[in-house]
């Protein structure tokens, strides 16, 4: 809200509520509001600035306040703080809101909250002075004087605001004066003070802030001293906040105090007195606390303006820590001030310079030591003190350290949790008594003193001494890129890690005094601080304390070393040392035998605490730092280490559970898993891997890791160092082996610590060596090749020479200074490589001299030197094969030795010998020759692994077959698989290289590309050629050419090893070799590749693999096909698998290179006989690979793909393709053959298959019957111009046999979904090209139906009438369904026949009668056919059938009447009568209707889906079935199936079970239809003729639906599809008649066909008529006026509208003779009733026209005119009327 808003709320509540009382109060306000709403002031910017020049806008307020109202008030207070926030009052009215402020300071808490609230921003905002600022500072001092605590507090803290405020403003005067000042100098000539300078006090000096703030502060010193205020009008504050005040004056403003002398002056007068005086003085608590801050920020501030008085305070300080006369917590107070001034390490150096440096004054530093240490030593029991003490020969048991709890035993400690306080005395300022203070806590500061000297003095050096040394490296580097030294030693940059501090000039730098200073600072201190250091080290402290006290001493400890103070500095190493170990003791300490002299009698080892562990680390860092300076020191270091090594390892196996750790101490040598030596491991290998995953120990690996991080950052040690260093090791290892050693400065000495040092066993490894060669290796670029470095060289190596061959070390560390003996020589010979040409020889030859010098040094040992060998060889290979340039052919022959000979083959042999292989093979067995000790092969292998992938561009010619042979022995070596699958791997890097070779050497000479296009050598004499040695070096075309193909015959060799992984291998590598680098063959290379490598590898698998597996019987044949991973005919079946996929890429890839071959279609033809063999004598999963093989090559290459080395014409290239092709086709019919059982008919049968004594395969799975049926996928694309009628059936009956193949183990479920068999055989099928093959399209369609028909075997259906096409030895009772595919194959159907509509075979040849009788069969199933579906919707197989059914019929029916001439009388006949068949399966009222399975709504779509099938029946059969082709009989049979399917009912008798009635059968119907509609009960012999015809078909009806009508005893039976038998009734009456439904088109045959259809089917019509209107007669005398049910009144309804419409073709019912005995009509009869030849010409005019019905029938029309209902009296009235208008009696 902004502040006219606020004004203008305000002042209306104040209006409001002082406009009766106080009307000036309301006039005062309205006045300002007046103000505040005039336009544009309310948003000005300005707003403040114009009421600040108003004197009205104060009025209303101060009137308020002066009506002594609290609510008036209250609003005028917050309004008159809000002007003053914003600055909006007039300044000039501060005095007369003061004294307002003064006079209702009484009026209560809220107000006097409000005054506080008010005056803060008063003072902030507005420039108040002098008596103003007085007043003002007194208001507060009042309300601070308040009895209330809310107020007492606000206003205590508001006066701190405002002092602290007034001071910020002194200091803005300040810098408001720097800036007019000419020059700063002189500012700071001015400010700058001292104790000499505080005489001469000018307060007219000051300004107006700081005078305010010079008075300010005096009056509060003469407050707290009890004395009278000069500025302030009060008589006393209290002390406690007036000490306060001071304190915040002083730590926030003491530049102040240092800048005017005249504030300076109050601490000298003011002050220093106060804090003297009441120090002299007993004070409480408050007080006391209070003074002590005061004196440490004058100590910390201002000891240099008050010497004296700071070093009085200090004295007083060290007197207060003496425990007579003072309280504890005077004591705890006075630490807690000393642990402030020794944390400030400045502090600590002005005391020093300004008290004990001058000599005149008093040692405060060193008395305050010296104070602090006494302290710290009072009550040792407390501390725990010498529960860490080393050298107590009374300690006999390993002590626990750990456990630091004061209360274990009584024994005291120190630790953070209880010994400290959570907020020191000194700081408690609401504390009115001395806080509770635990008794230990005196003594945790007097430790953290100590600690903060300590690292005060490091935290000065360091710093000085680090930018020193980077300025020092910073030179280094300039220097060396200013020179021209390239020696390895100068130009390694010198940094922090090890630095040689007595190098650097620290008394040369502008810190020099302050150095000096350091130094004299350590020489005091360090007796004290080792006294206190070694003290609390002795004392139970906890963790975080102990590592505070060793961090300090850590620090304390490297000042010295950097000061060169080199005593104290031993001292505190040596101290350090002794407590890094635990004590050991032995008989020899006691009795005082020399240790080195005798074996020692070893007690209990001691066990290593966590602070030995940690005091580790402290002297790991120390070292660390101080390395460059240590010296001869490093002996003590390093033997301390050592014997920590050795706890640290026992520690850790005594964690451990016996038999779960190796003490690698003992000398037990690891072999690593590349085979290398064995050799004693190091610390941190050894432990890493055993105890990674113990918890408990992670500190000891830690520190292991540490103790090798020493020795790693050895390389930056300086030379001298470094010698100390290298040199101390010697001798420590000299000592611990027993050899004698002298350094040049004397022989080997006694260890350094008493009764620490532990003697190797015979069976331990010597810590010296390790660390030795671990040092060398790692600083080996200076001992190798530095000149400065020759000493390290020699003092290293002649001590490991010397321990290698002195009988005194144990063999354990004998070999173990071999081993680090080769592993520096392996260095040095890799870092020589950076030397000139010349010395790298030179070093190379030495360091070769010097490691074989060593293996004969050994040979008691041959094998591990061997293995020493063949390790160092592959190190050298990898460091320095690069620059080798002979030796080749030695290194190969010692690579070979380590597998013996018996296991490389001869190249020069034509094939392996397989028995060599099958012994090499076996579990155990040995290579002949010498024996070779295990795991040789391991260890040589890498060297030539590192030959093949680094250094082959260096063989010759002859090193590369060296490498080729020595490939292949490794791979055919049996003591490790993975070496020979790599072997295999580093065939494949040499054929790389040498077709890239072979690419880099150009386009061969034309000499030779004529030698080779016009050699006539055989295949063996070729291989003679490529194998020949190499004279010529040079790798010329024809050298790496041969050396190509015997790496390929080389990998031949391996394709039929015993062993699975190798032989997959090879096979992959030798085929993905071929397929990549073939394109560059040339023919005779080709050639040889094919008849040599590729074809001579089918017979040698094969003849392996049957060798092999005769030996392990197969397991026994089931139903169902198991896969046998583990069997090594499994194991085979893989291998065939990958030669056939990788060979028929090969051959298809590379087919143009095959065809320019002469002898092409031999190969060709070898090569598909065994795909062919292997597809029927393999196992499933090999013949599946070589059916894909044969697929693989169904491919028509481009005749531009032919490489640049083959000359071939395009047209025979052609010609030599198609001989292919034809070749595959035929091998492809004869599989097929083989596997129906059937004897080919396009080739003859095959007698000779090279099985190896196997049998054919029996149980074809559908995989491999799938893969089969793909080959034509390929192959019928590149046949399909060639494929005849011929081909086309051989190709259908191999297919339809296929198909129906039932000898398969497992079989896919295909009633949702093709199986892959009959996907692949449909989709073949569709592939074909029908249109070029005569009578292709009708041989199709017949296979098509037979598939279609698979479906319904086994349904009772009679779907053939040949031999059953399933054979009878079915294994199991599982075969498909058939199902997808009949649904498939049906819409396959209707395509065909539609596309082929008009091709003469598929009629003539009895395929379309076929098709329909097909159909047929789901159609006069109907819901007995097979489901059509399991899992997904799908429409039932008799709809689909029905429907297609209609789509065969649509045009069919009359594209056979267009073909009479071709269609014999036979084929037409046989078409109609399976039209009559279906007619009569699928209209029959006594179709099977499941009721109970069936919703009605369903039954209501299946009818109407009759319907459309009947109407389709109408157009397309029963309007043609009057063709003269159609014979009588078969058209009587289809009139009567429409007459009984019109049928709405079935009449019985009770006593007949309804369920079995049913319509009579197509050979009964025409004698059974008219007697089954009789409405008269028939008698016994019509019953039993009834009874007797009808079939074995029920109906599926309830009896209880039956209707008995009272005129017979019969029930009558509504018929299941009601519209459909409506529908039949219509078209009985629709065939009749003359009308344009027919769809006439006037064509005299189209009217004979319809004539003749009306001929025979009008009587029965009219018969059918006759009986219902007779019935309906009969039944109506009966019922009288009761309703007939609605069926029988439909249906005489329907038959009188019909009648009354009908218009028959004139003459149906007189034209034939005999129609009067076929319509029931008697000529005698007739005679009877009428007289004369013109009665019967009458008659014979009225039966002759179109209404000859209605007369036929004028009878019974006449006896149904009785009956009561109207629509039916209606009707037949109609009938009457219409057969009277047809004879002229209208009206």
């Amino acid at each position: 809200m902004s502040i006219a808003a606020y004004l203008q709320t305000e002042l209306v509540a104040l209006s409001n509520e002082a406009r009766r009382k106080h009307p000036e109060i309301k006039e005062a306000a309205e006045r300002v509001i007046a103000l505040l709403r005039h336009p544009g002031q309310a948003q000005s910017p300005n707003l403040a600035n114009v009421l600040s020049q108003n004197q009205d806008v104060l009025r209303p307020f101060l009137l308020a306040c002066d009506t002594k109202n609290v609510k008036l008030v209250t609003i005028s207070m917050g309004c008159l703080r809000e002007l003053i926030s914003h600055r909006a009052m007039p300044e000039s009215a501060i005095q007369v809101v003061l004294k307002t402020l003064n006079d209702i300071m009484s009026h209560g808490v809220e107000i006097q909250l409000k005054i506080l609230q008010t005056i803060l921003p008063l003072l902030t905002n507005y420039n108040v002075h002098k008596e103003s600022l007085a007043e003002a500072l007194l208001l507060c001092f009042r309300l601070q004087d308040s009895r209330i605590v809310f107020v007492n507090n606000t206003a205590a803290a508001t006066l701190r605001q405002l002092v602290i405020y007034i001071f910020e403003k002194v200091g803005e005067e300040d810098l408001a004066q720097l800036g007019q000042d000419t020059s700063a100098e002189a500012h700071q000539n001015n400010t700058k003070l001292d104790a000499t300078g505080l005489e001469q006090v000018n307060e007219g000096q000051l300004g107006p802030c700081a005078l305010d703030a010079y008075l300010l502060f005096q009056d509060l010193c003469l407050l707290t001293n009890s004395e009278h205020a000069r500025f302030l009008s009060l008589g006393s504050i209290s002390r406690t906040f007036g000490l306060e005040l001071i304190e915040s004056v002083l730590t926030n403003h003491f530049h102040l105090f240092k800048q005017h002398k005249e504030f300076a002056s109050l601490l000298r007068e003011r002050v220093c007195p106060l804090i003297i005086k009441n120090f002299s003085d007993k004070q409480d608590f408050p007080q006391t606390m209070r003074l002590m801050r005061v004196v440490y920020i004058l100590i910390k501030q201002f000891h240099e303006i008050l010497s004296i008085e700071c070093e009085i305070f200090l004295s007083m300080l060290i007197k207060l820590l003496e425990p007579e006369g003072n309280t504890l917590w005077q004591r705890v107070l006075a630490m807690e001030i000393f642990r402030g001034i020794c944390s400030d390490n400045a502090l600590m150096r002005r005391i020093y310079k300004a008290y004990d440096q001058q000599g005149t004054s008093t040692d405060v530093f060193s008395d305050m030591i010296i104070a602090i240490g006494r302290l710290s030593t009072e009550k040792p029991q407390l501390i725990g003190a010498g529960t860490f003490v080393q050298d107590s020969p009374e300690i006999t048991r390993i002590s626990n350290t750990n456990d630091r709890d004061t209360g274990d035993g009584g024994v005291g400690g120190l630790s953070i949790a209880s010994s400290t306080m959570r907020i020191q005395c000194v700081d408690q300022l609401d504390k009115a008594d001395p806080p509770p203070i635990p008794e230990t806590y005196i003594y945790y500061l007097s430790l953290v003193c100590v600690n903060s000297i300590a690292d005060g003095l490091a935290s000065y050096v360091f710093p000085i001494v680090s930018q020193l040394l980077h300025e020092q490296q910073r030179l280094a580097h300039e220097q060396k890129d200013g020179s021209e030294i390239t020696d390895s030693a100068l130009s390694r940059p010198t940094l922090s890690v090890f630095p040689n501090t007595n190098s650097l000039a620290l008394s040369k730098t502008k810190e020099a005094d302050d150095i000096a200073l350091v130094t004299a600072m350590a020489e005091s201190a360090w007796p004290g601080l080792l006294a206190a250091f070694s003290y609390f080290l002795g004392a139970n402290l906890d963790e975080e304390l102990f590592h505070n006290v060793m961090r300090a001493y850590q620090n304390f400890t490297s000042v010295c070393g950097i000061l060169q103070l080199l005593i104290p500095r031993d001292a505190f190493l040596t101290a350090l040392c002794k407590n890094c170990l635990p004590v050991l003791q032995t008989l020899d300490q006691r009795s005082g035998i020399h240790v080195g002299s005798s074996t020692p009698q070893e007690i209990s080892i001691p066990n290593i605490t966590e602070k030995n562990m940690y005091c580790l680390r402290i002297l790991l860092n120390v070292a660390q730092y101080l390395g460059g300076t240590l010296f001869d020191s490093w002996y003590l270091i390093l033997e301390t280490m050592q014997q920590a090594e050795y706890l640290l390892k026992a520690r850790l196996q005594r964690g451990t559970s016996s038999g779960q750790l190796k003490r690698t101490g003992t000398g037990t040598f690891v072999s690593n898993q590349q085979g290398g030596p064995q050799r004693p491991a190091t610390s941190t290998t050894e432990y890493n891997g055993a105890i990674a995953g113990s918890h408990q120990d992670a500190d000891v690996l830690a520190l292991l890791a540490s103790f090798k991080q020493l020795f790693d950052l050895t390389t930056h040690l300086d030379p001298s160092s470094f010698r100390s260093f290298t040199r101390a090791l010697c001798k420590l290892g000299a000592a611990g082996s027993g050899l004698p050693y002298s350094d040049g400065k004397g022989s080997t000495t006694a260890p350094f610590l008493k009764g620490l040092r532990h003697v190797n066993k015979s069976d331990d490894k010597s810590f010296a060596i390790e660390k030795l060669r671990n040092i060398c290796l790692l600083n080996v670029d200076r001992i190798a090749t530095g000149e400065n470095e020759t000493r390290v060289w020699d003092v290293a190596m002649g001590y490991l020479i010397a321990t290698s061959n002195h009988p005194a070390p144990s063999i354990q560390v004998r070999m173990q200074a071999c081993d680090a003996i080769s592993d520096i020589i392996i260095a040095a010979m890799a870092h020589a490589e950076q030397n000139s040409i010349a010395k790298q020889e030179e070093m190379q030859m030495r360091i070769m001299m010097n490691l074989r010098e060593l293996i004969q040094g050994h040979s008691n040992a041959l094998v591990e030197i061997q293995r020493m060998g063949l390790v160092t060889l592959n190190k050298l290979l990898q460091t320095s094969g690069q620059s080798l340039s002979f030796g080749w052919a030695l290194v190969f022959e010692m690579i070979q030795c380590s597998i013996g000979t018996s296991c490389i083959k001869s190249w020069a042999r034509p094939r392996p010998d397989q028995s060599s292989i099958d012994e090499a093979s076996l579990p155990g067995s040995i290579p002949a020759g010498p024996s070779k000790p295990t795991g040789l092969v391991r260890i040589a292998f890498p060297c030539l692994q590192l030959i093949c992938t680094d250094f082959l561009s260096l063989l010759s010619s002859k090193n590369l077959q060296l490498c080729i042979d020595t490939l292949a022995a490794f791979g055919y070596q049996t003591e490790d698989l993975n070496i020979s699958l790599t072997s295999i791997g580093l065939l494949w890097n040499v054929s790389d290289f040498v077709q890239q070779s072979l690419r880099d050497l150009g386009p061969p000479e034309q000499e030779s590309v004529d030698h080779d296009a016009g050699g006539t050598t055989s295949g063996s004499e070729a291989l003679d050629d490529i194998v020949l040695l190499f004279p010529d070096p040079v790798l010329s075309h024809r050298n790496l050419g041969g050396l190509w193909m015997l790496l390929l015959y080389k990998l031949s060799t391996l394709c039929s090893d015993s062993r699975p992984e190798v032989r997959n291998g090879a096979i992959q590598t030798l085929l993905r070799t071929i397929q990549i680098n073939a394109a560059s063959l040339d023919t005779r290379s080709w050639r040889q590749c094919v008849w040599k490598i590729l074809l001579p590898l089918l017979n040698e698998v094969d003849i392996a693999s049957c060798q092999k597996v005769d030996e392990i019987p197969e397991p026994v044949q089931t139903s169902s096909f198991v896969m046998r991973n583990d069997s090594p005919s499994k194991q085979w079946d893989e291998t065939h698998v990958l030669l056939y996929s990788g060979l028929a890429d090969v051959f298809q890839n590379f087919l143009l290179q095959l065809v320019s071959l002469d002898d092409y279609l031999e190969a060709w033809m070898l090569l598909m006989e065994h795909l062919e063999t292997a597809s029927l004598f393999s196992s499933p999963d090999v013949a599946i690979a070589s059916l894909k093989g044969i697929q693989t090559m169904m491919k028509i290459p481009t005749v531009n793909g032919i490489s640049a080395g083959i000359r071939l014409d395009a047209e025979k290239c052609k010609i030599r393709l198609e001989q292919l092709w034809d070749t595959a086709w035929l091998i492809w019919e004869r599989i097929g053959s083989a596997i129906v059982g059937r004897e080919p008919t396009l080739s003859k049968r095959r007698e000779n298959y090279q099985s190896h004594g196997r049998s054919i395969t029996r149980s074809f799975t559908q995989e491999t019957l799938t893969e089969y049926v793909n080959i034509m996928h390929h192959l019928y694309p590149i046949l399909s111009n060639k494929f005849d009628l011929k081909d086309l059936q051989a190709f259908l009956d191999v297919v339809h046999r296929v198909l129906v193949f039932d000898a398969s183990p497992v079989y896919r479920p295909d009633i949702d979904y093709l199986s892959p068999l009959q996907s692949s055989i449909h989709d073949a099928l569709i592939l074909l090209n029908l249109s070029t093959i005569s009578g292709g399209p009708a041989a199709v369609l017949e296979q098509l139906i037979g598939q279609y028909l698979l479906a319904f075997q086994g349904e009772g259906a009679n779907i053939s009438r040949g031999p059953s096409t399933t054979p009878a030895n079915s294994v199991g009772s599982v075969r498909p369904t058939f199902i997808a595919l009949c649904k498939v194959t049906v819409t396959r159907i209707v395509f065909l026949l539609d596309k082929y509509q008009r091709e003469e075979g598929v009629y003539a040849s009895g395929v379309y009668a076929k098709i329909l009788k097909g159909l047929g069969v789901a159609m006069i199933l109907r819901y007995r056919c097979p489901p059509s579906h399991k899992h997904v919707e799908d429409i039932p197989l008799w709809k689909t059938a029905t429907t297609a059914f209609m789509e065969c019929i649509k045009n069919g029916i009359g594209i056979v009447e267009s073909l009479e001439k071709d269609v014999t009388d036979m084929q037409f006949l046989e078409i109609w009568q399976e039209l009559v068949v279906i007619c009569h399966g699928t209209m029959a009222p006594a179709l099977p209707l499941p009721l109970s399975d069936m919703s009605l709504k369903n039954q209501a779509l299946d009818e109407s889906f009759d319907l459309a099938f009947l109407h389709c029946l109408k157009a397309k059969v029963f309007s043609r079935m009057g063709y003269h082709r159609v014979p009588k009989k078969l058209l009587m049979e289809l009139v009567h199936i429409v007459d009984n399917a019109a049928n709405l009912y079935i009449l019985s008798s009770p006593a007949v079970d309804v369920s079995t009635i049913s319509l009579p059968t197509k050979q009964s119907s025409a004698a059974s239809s008219t007697h089954v509609t009789l409405d008269h009960p028939p008698g016994p012999e019509s019953k039993a003729a009834v009874l007797a015809n009808i079939d074995d078909t029920h109906l599926d009806i309830i009896q209880d639906l039956g209707i008995t009508l009272h005129s017979t005893t019969n029930t009558m039976v509504p018929v299941r599809r009601e519209r459909f038998a409506f529908a039949c009734l219509e078209i009985l009456f629709d065939l009749c008649s003359s009308g344009e439904d027919l769809s006439d088109s006037g064509d005299h045959n189209e009217t004979e066909i319809r004539k003749r259809t009306a001929r025979t089917l009008t009587p029965v019509l009219m018969k059918r008529c006759h009986v219902l209107l007779d019935a309906y007669t009969a039944d109506q005398a009966l019922l009288g006026k009761c309703p007939f049910p609605r069926l029988r009144h439909q249906e005489i309804s329907l038959v009188l509208q019909r009648l009354y419409e009908l218009r028959l073709i004139p003459g149906v019912l007189v034209s034939d003779p005999a129609v009067n005995s076929e319509s029931g009509i008697n000529p005698q009869q007739l005679d009877q009733h009428q007289n004369g030849a013109s009665t019967v010409h009458v008659r014979q005019s009225l039966l002759a026209g179109s209404t000859a019905h209605l007369f036929y029938l004028f009878e019974p029309l006449t006896d149904a005119m009785f009956c009561h209902d109207p629509e039916v009296l209606q009707l037949l009235k109609a009938c009457l009327k219409a057969a009277g208008r047809s004879i002229g009696l209208n009206k």
